[in-house]
């Protein structure tokens, strides 16, 4: 029985032999053929990795549309201004160049972002959401939070939690954003508008990062093609024309009329419309700014309702850009919601028009921009449509949580009994009046400038003078390349120390010339001072 065994094995074991004999000799063979190749091989391959070569992505090779996109709030000037801001810092350290300006330091004016210029944060919703952003143990459930935190900010900030799933702010949420905020939405819009309880549907609302992300989302859904054009307001925000040039749509331009504080006219609006369908362009869409921006007019109610039906009756859907509702400063002005419009008129009864509303904790009193909320309200938008943008929306995964949660405090403060409603109105009155007190002093004051004209800034948070400029800017600016009110700018700014955007970034007509100015910045007395004796120098120093 042992021979048996023995005998069975024998094959097994030979074969096992064979196979190392085998993979010594070929692994043999590899290293004796590797030793005699290799080192012109690495000498090979490291020329090929070293040799210069043409970049795949280069400024010739990168999108065309992305090359041509221009955004002149964050343009040349702003570049600028940065540039001159690190300088004065480094000279502040003793480590700066010999370059020398007349000023210690930048007013930016240039952009809406109040916090920037020393607009203090209100306080009722930055304790919620420091809650919220705080560990339970440390925050909602510390047995000493009542100490630090009014009890309506705990209590709000423990429902919002709850809302987020119990996850906090750190987590992915729905990509339209969390449900029971979306629901703030809805009631704010039904109590602001005067519309039926329950008749602004959640599900047609996203929560979005800033009111800028809504827009590029549904101007992405509506530019099918290079065909496809979008009504703009010229002046305009430039983030309409950017996208459209992103996307490859066209701008269709109508213009506002500056002479009746940048009104608007029905007869321009079907001139612009018509002539764009004349050159086979399919419009889509129209935008209005109301407030405006960059002009800072207040259109009336029946204006709103004018441009409401034009788009009905065109059928083109209205992009409603409202971020500046709270920003009103007249008495007989009032914001008038296009969706309160169209709500009136019985188009959204009749499904006669499509409208999508846009809105923003960046504006407003607010002025909390960096914390990316905003939000979109679709009215008459087919549910197949719908879908679709929810996977464009889907696709991002979510607008950041903490954005989400600044629009429902927006939306919905605190309650007239809580302990925290009286300061809380207090400090949004006291920016409110601020802000109008120098929308009223910078739009004056420029405009008696001799050489200057600006319209009342009704609204919004700015003012959009027109500058004359001498004979010679225009020379130098072509020479330079720039338009004249880009040259202006600059010398402003390097002048100054103010930093703000040419008008021709936003468009304007012929002959005319500008700028955009904040009316944000504490120190908006000294700049109008400034502007007018630096003006008086620029054209000393152009009127050659």
């Amino acid at each position: 029985m042992a021979a048996s065994v023995s005998v069975d094995a024998a094959p097994s074991s030979r074969r096992r032999l064979r196979s190392n004999v085998a993979f010594v000799i070929v692994l043999s063979l590899a290293r004796a053929a590797f030793a005699s190749t290799a080192p012109h091989q690495i000498v090979t391959e490291t020329h090929v990795m070293m040799a210069p070569r043409r970049k795949r992505l280069t400024i010739d090779t990168i999108s065309r549309n992305l090359k041509t996109m221009e955004y002149a709030v964050r343009g040349k000037i702003a570049i600028e201004a940065d540039r001159i801001a690190e300088e004065l810092a480094r000279q502040k350290k003793g480590k700066g160049s010999e370059e020398r300006f007349p000023f210690d330091h930048i007013i930016p004016t240039n952009i809406g972002n109040p916090h920037a210029v020393q607009q203090k944060a209100i306080t009722w919703p930055r304790q919620v959401m420091a809650l919220l952003q705080l560990p339970d143990a440390i925050g909602i459930d510390h047995p000493n939070a009542s100490q630090l935190f009014p009890e309506d900010a705990i209590r709000r900030a423990r429902e919002m939690k709850s809302a987020l799933g119990g996850n906090g702010i750190g987590a992915y949420t729905h990509s339209k954003g969390v449900r029971a905020f979306r629901k703030d939405v809805a009631r704010f819009i039904e109590q602001r508008d005067g519309a039926a309880p329950g008749s602004v549907d959640v599900d047609d609302i996203f929560l979005t990062s800033g009111a800028s992300e809504a827009i590029t989302m549904l101007m992405t859904a509506l530019i099918k093609d290079s065909n496809c054009g979008i009504m703009i307001p010229i002046p305009q925000y430039p983030l309409y024309s950017a996208t459209l040039d992103l996307l490859g749509g066209h701008k269709v331009g109508y213009f506002l009329d500056e002479k009746s504080v940048w009104g608007l006219n029905m007869q321009e609006l079907e001139r612009s419309l018509a002539e764009a369908k004349s050159k086979g362009i399919n419009v889509v869409a129209l935008t209005l700014i109301n407030p405006g921006n960059p002009t800072g007019q207040v259109l009336s109610e029946h204006e709103v309702k004018e441009i409401v039906m034009f788009c009905a009756r065109h059928n083109i859907v209205l992009l409603s850009d409202e971020v500046y509702q709270e920003n009103v400063y007249r008495e007989e002005d009032k914001f008038f919601s296009s969706r309160r419009a169209a709500d009136e008129l019985g188009l959204i009864k009749n499904d006669s028009i499509q409208l999508v509303s846009f809105h923003s904790v960046s504006k407003g009193v607010f002025g909390e921009c960096g914390q990316r909320g905003g939000y979109m309200e679709m009215v008459g938008i087919d549910k197949e449509v719908n879908e679709v943008i929810f996977k464009l929306a889907a696709s991002k995964l979510c607008s950041n949580a903490p954005g989400q949660a600044m629009v429902s405090l927006m939306c919905r403060g605190p309650s007239p009994s809580d302990v925290s409603y009286e300061s809380h109105e207090q400090e949004k009155r006291t920016i409110f009046e601020g802000l109008r007190d120098r929308a009223l002093l910078v739009s004056n004051g420029l405009d008696q400038i001799p050489g200057f004209s600006c319209q009342p800034a009704t609204g919004a948070m700015y003012a959009f003078p027109s500058v004359h400029m001498p004979h010679g800017v225009v020379h130098a600016a072509e020479e330079l390349g720039l338009s004249p009110d880009t040259l202006y700018a600059l010398d402003l700014l390097q002048s100054t120390g103010i930093c703000v955007v040419p008008a021709s970034g936003f468009g304007q007509k012929a002959g005319r010339f500008g700028f955009r100015t904040t009316f944000l910045s504490p120190e908006s007395s000294s700049v109008v001072e400034r502007i007018r004796d630096h003006y008086e120098q620029f054209c000393h120093k152009f009127s050659g």
